[in-house]
C-alpha cells in the first residue's frame, strides 16, 4: 500500500474512533443530566413528604423528642436519594467506595481554621451592626445557655449538616463542575438548595413583608454559602469541609440571642461580600472549569 494511502487509511479511523468517543461522551453527559434532573425532583418529593408527615405527627401531639428525631429526618432527603439512586448514579463502585471517595483524602488544617474565622468574623460584624443600628448597649447581648450548647450542636449536626451534603456537594456539585465552571455550578446548587427550605420558610412564622425580606435574605446568605463551600471543598474534595462550613453557618446564626430576620439580613450581605471576594481572588478557581470527576 502506498505511503499516502497508509497515512489517509490512519486518519480515516482515528476520525470515527474520535466521532465514537465524542459520541459516547456526549450521551454519559445527557444521561447525568437527566439522573441529576431525578435526584433533584425526588430530593424535593421526599422532603416535602416527610415534612408533612411531621407536620402531622406534631397535630397529634406527640412527645417533643419525636417531633425534633422527625424534622433531623426531613433533612435527610438528599442523603435518601443519594442511597436510593446509588446504583444508577455510581454503576461502577460500591458505597463504601463511594464513603472514602469523599472522606479520606487528606484536608490542611488551616482550611477548617481560616473558614472559621471567617465566618465567626461576619458574625461578629453583624452582631455589632445589630446593636449599633438599633441603639442597644452592647451589656444587653445574651447568648444561648450553655446547657442548650451540647444539644443544639447535636440536633445541628444529625440534621442539615450530615443528612445534606452527601447529597448536594458529594453529587450534585460534582457533576455540574463536569458541564460548568465551579462558579457558575456553585449558583446553580445554591439556588436549588435555598429554594429545598422554602417549606420552611413559608413555616417561620413571618408574613407578608417580613417573609419577603426573610426568603430574600436567606436565598443570598445560602447562594453566596454554596460559592464559599465550592471554594473550599475543591482544594480537598473531601466533603468534610462542605460540613463544617455548614455546620458553623448554622450554630453561629443562632448562637446570640437576636430576632432571627434582622440578624439574616445582615450576615447575608457578609456572606455576600465574602463570596465576591473570593471569587475576585481567586479566579483561576472559581471562573475556570475543573478536570471532570463524579
Amino acid at each position: 500500500m502506498p505511503i499516502w494511502e497508509h497515512e489517509r487509511s490512519s486518519s480515516i479511523i482515528l476520525r470515527r474512533h474520535t466521532m465514537r468517543y465524542e459520541k459516547e461522551k456526549n450521551m454519559l453527559e445527557k444521561e447525568d443530566v437527566r439522573n441529576l434532573k431525578k435526584y433533584f425532583v425526588l430530593t424535593y418529593m421526599i422532603f416535602w413528604l416527610l415534612l408533612g408527615l411531621t407536620g402531622y405527627m406534631i397535630s397529634l401531639k406527640v412527645p417533643l423528642y419525636i417531633q425534633v428525631i422527625m424534622k433531623n429526618i426531613c433533612a435527610w432527603s438528599p442523603t435518601f436519594v443519594i442511597l436510593i439512586m446509588f446504583k444508577k448514579l455510581y454503576p461502577n463502585i460500591t458505597f463504601k467506595e463511594y464513603m472514602k471517595l469523599h472522606f479520606m483524602k487528606k484536608i490542611n488544617p488551616r482550611v477548617f481554621l481560616v473558614s472559621f474565622l471567617l465566618q465567626a468574623f461576619i458574625l461578629v460584624i453583624a452582631v455589632l451592626s445589630f446593636f449599633i443600628i438599633n441603639n442597644r448597649p452592647l451589656n444587653t447581648m445574651t447568648f444561648i445557655s450553655v446547657s442548650n450548647i451540647i444539644p443544639f450542636i447535636i440536633i445541628n449536626l444529625t440534621a442539615g449538616v450530615l443528612g445534606e451534603e452527601l447529597g448536594w456537594r458529594g453529587y450534585a456539585l460534582n457533576i455540574l463542575q463536569n458541564k460548568y465552571i465551579p462558579l457558575t455550578a456553585s449558583l446553580i446548587v445554591g439556588v436549588i438548595w435555598g429554594l429545598w427550605h422554602l417549606p420552611l420558610m413559608i413555616l417561620s412564622g413571618y408574613s407578608g413583608l417580613e417573609l419577603f425580606y426573610y426568603i430574600i435574605a436567606f436565598m443570598v446568605a445560602v447562594i453566596s454559602l454554596s460559592i464559599i463551600i465550592t471554594f473550599f471543598y475543591n482544594k480537598s474534595k473531601n466533603i468534610l469541609i462542605a460540613m463544617w462550613i455548614h455546620f458553623w453557618f448554622n450554630f453561629l446564626l443562632k448562637l446570640v440571642i437576636i430576632d432571627l430576620l434582622p440578624l439574616l439580613m445582615y450576615i447575608s450581605v457578609g456572606y455576600l461580600i465574602l463570596a465576591i471576594l473570593i471569587i475576585i481572588m481567586n479566579k483561576n478557581e472559581l471562573l475556570v472549569k475543573k478536570e471532570k470527576t463524579r
